[in-house]
Parts: structure tokens; sequence; C-alpha cells
């Protein structure tokens, strides 16, 4: 079961999609992590401990709420939380 919409604190929702708090769902994606103690330079596999189970997880349920798709190559350049969190911007923007 998915959670519904959520607030944000990051700015990453657009006008058609419903609010997204990467943050949030990277702690649900985890199922370990309180979403209050993520910070933006916090590392996916390092710091986080995401295996790549939870980080597919985490594209699709992001792809889910936004309509974005994160490439290879996007994910490639986005190693913490900040990094990820500025490339789902980055990819609402150029599909607008």
């Amino acid at each position: 079961m998915r959670p519904g919409p959520l607030l944000t604190r990051t700015g990453v929702s657009g006008p058609e999609t419903p609010a997204l708090d990467l943050r949030q769902l990277i702690a649900l994606a985890t199922g370990a992590v309180v979403a209050g103690g993520i910070q933006p330079g916090d590392r996916l596999v390092e710091d986080l401990h995401m295996d790549s189970l939870e980080i597919a997880d985490l594209l699709v349920t992001i792809e889910e709420r936004t309509g974005v798709v994160i490439t290879a190559d996007a994910l490639a350049g986005a190693r913490t939380v900040g990094g990820l969190e500025a490339a789902v911007r980055r990819l609402q923007c150029a599909a607008r």
C-alpha cells in the first residue's frame, strides 16, 4: 500500500503533481530511517544504507508521484539526498 500525497519541504512538486517529500519517501523505502534525520548531504548508499532494491523502489515511487523518469545518467550524478532532489527538479523543469 502506497501512502497518499505528502507535504513538501523540498520544493520538488509541480502544478500537476502531488507534493513530494523525497526524504519521507526515502524513509519509507528504507523502513528504518526517520525522515527528520535525513539531511541533503546524506549519501544514499553509504550513509542511509540503501540497497539497489530500495533505490529502485524509490525511483518507481518518484516516477509515480511526479511523472518524471530518472534516467541512469541522472541517477549516476545523484549520490546524495540533495543530489537526487536536484535531479528530480531538473527533470521536472525539462519535462514542462
